[in-house]
């Protein structure tokens, strides 16, 4: 599995030290020499990768995401947004721009899709470990890269989709994120991403909770969240018999998991739609659409004209 992130060197360095440089070009053993004189700098956002690699490590195959089991997350975040009919798919190359635990970008295999799956946690870990198991899948079709979406490691015009559900709000800066992840499309090329929106009360309280809790190393959090799983499954419960809003049942790990992803992670903003409609415009895509939009956040897909300047906008929901 690539590790194409800026320290991923020093992180295996105990490693490296244990193999003979015998035999090895001058490259490498200047490289070497470099890591173990000092530790290079990195440009990323660490407290991110450990907050997701602290969630997605406590996370097992069955576990639901987002209170859905993995094929409904398939169906409601990809097969139904996208626009795309299933018998087109075969064949496409598809960016997983923030995998997680890569079970999604495995299940997409299924589809005929070639799936470079990309994250910046270890929990693509749990995906390559998937690969095997999951019905249909074409192992040989899902390739997990450790990387930044901020700068993505591939090829400008090399993918024909880019999925994201779910993880550019987590990144310093959602907009810049999108704008360096649009260059990799073919003309055609299909982007959708879900994102937060801002929830008139919801919202201020859960950032005022955050202030303090993204300010705890991710093993400390991890203990808080665990030990709040219980209390929150019952506001969970206790809200949806009330009718104030709807909850869908969760285990326990699942509920600590669940305030991981709100309440640990140092980024989460919220957008609107047209605010990012007004991006994919810029970027050249033809009129986005809506999908999928929740009490918490909204799906927007947008398609690029072919090669010709067409617009191929068919089969939009």
């Amino acid at each position: 599995m690539p590790r194409l992130l800026p320290d991923s060197l020093s992180e295996h360095l105990p490693a490296l030290r244990a193999l003979p440089l015998d035999g090895a070009g001058a490259s490498a053993k200047q490289l070497m020499g470099e890591l173990t004189a000092g530790q290079p700098r990195f440009d990323y956002d660490e407290r991110t990768r450990a907050s997701f690699s602290s969630e997605w490590e406590h996370h097992q195959v069955g576990d639901k995401t987002w209170g859905m089991d993995l094929d409904h997350r398939v169906e409601t975040f990809f097969v139904s947004s996208i626009g795309i009919p299933k018998d087109e798919l075969a064949g496409k190359v598809m960016l997983d721009a923030g995998c997680g635990n890569g079970s999604q970008s495995v299940a997409y295999t299924a589809f005929g899709l070639e799936v470079i799956a990309v994250d910046l946690s270890s929990g693509l870990e749990h995906g390559q470990a998937f690969r095997h198991r999951y019905p249909n899948a074409r192992p040989d079709q899902v390739h997990f890269i450790q990387a930044d979406l901020q700068r993505p490691p591939l090829a400008h015009g090399s993918v024909d989709i880019i999925h994201s559900a779910g993880v550019l709000h987590h990144t310093p800066s959602t907009e810049r994120t999108f704008r360096a992840l649009r260059p990799l499309l073919r003309p055609g090329g299909t982007f959708y991403v879900w994102l937060y929106k801002h929830e008139r009360f919801v919202t201020p309280l859960v950032n005022a909770i955050r202030r303090a809790t993204v300010r705890l190393p991710a093993p400390a959090f991890d203990r808080l969240a665990r030990a709040g799983a219980l209390p929150f499954r019952a506001f969970c419960a206790l809200t949806t018999r009330t009718g104030l809003r709807t909850y869908p049942e969760i285990s326990q790990r699942e509920a600590a998991l669940a305030l991981t992803d709100i309440f640990g992670v140092p980024y989460a903003h919220p957008h609107s739609f047209p605010e990012v409609r007004e991006w994919f415009q810029s970027e050249g895509f033809d009129e986005p659409w809506p999908c999928n939009e929740s009490r918490r956040g909204f799906g927007i897909c947008g398609r690029l004209p072919d090669a010709d300047g067409d617009a191929t906008a068919a089969g939009r929901t």
